[in-house]
């Protein structure tokens, strides 16, 4: 039941979130699931007290950051698309500080997955750190699946722009 309530939120507010930002509710159904995935990453690394102070505190500076980078580039493919419009010509200079723009997001995320795990040597172990990359590497294949299933259900086949970033039930991932 409580899978389903998730699911159905997360993809109820997708076309809403599109257009004015997150609905009240979301936020919080998204501090919900990221506390539920601190609590199984804290439980499987058996990070001490003193870890997870530390682990906490760059985590949740990071997940800001991240959430920074990934609504700067949701920005853009907006601008793109509506650059795109069939009918109306695009204008190619415009296109092609959009696609920059997009690229240079991408490149943003991946140095701040450098900084993160720059941040988290002196403390976690290897091992910790990759149980870390595993787990949200299986969060965000699932979170892509069901924008995927979502898409296919409105008819919408392929890759679109993220426009939000529906959570899932951390019950779902595979340990």
């Amino acid at each position: 039941m409580r899978k389903l309530w998730i699911l159905g939120l997360c993809l109820a507010a997708t076309p809403v979130l599109a257009q004015q930002g997150p609905p009240p509710g979301v936020q919080l159904l998204r501090q919900r699931v990221m506390e539920q995935f601190l609590a199984r990453y804290r439980n499987q690394a058996g990070l001490t007290p003193g870890q997870d102070r530390r682990f906490t505190e760059v985590f949740r500076r990071s997940l800001d950051q991240r959430r920074d980078i990934q609504q700067r580039e949701q920005q853009l493919w907006r601008a793109l698309e509506r650059q795109m419009r069939p009918g109306v010509a695009a204008n190619p200079d415009s296109l092609t500080q959009l696609l920059d723009g997009v690229i240079a997001q991408r490149a943003a995320m991946v140095e701040q997955t450098r900084a993160e795990q720059r941040e988290y040597v002196p403390f976690l172990s290897p091992v910790q750190r990759a149980q870390l990359a595993l787990m949200w590497e299986r969060l965000q294949q699932q979170v892509e699946g069901i924008v995927r299933r979502r898409m296919e259900m409105q008819g919408r086949p392929g890759r679109m722009p993220p426009d939000t970033m529906p959570f899932p039930d951390l019950d779902t991932i595979p340990r």
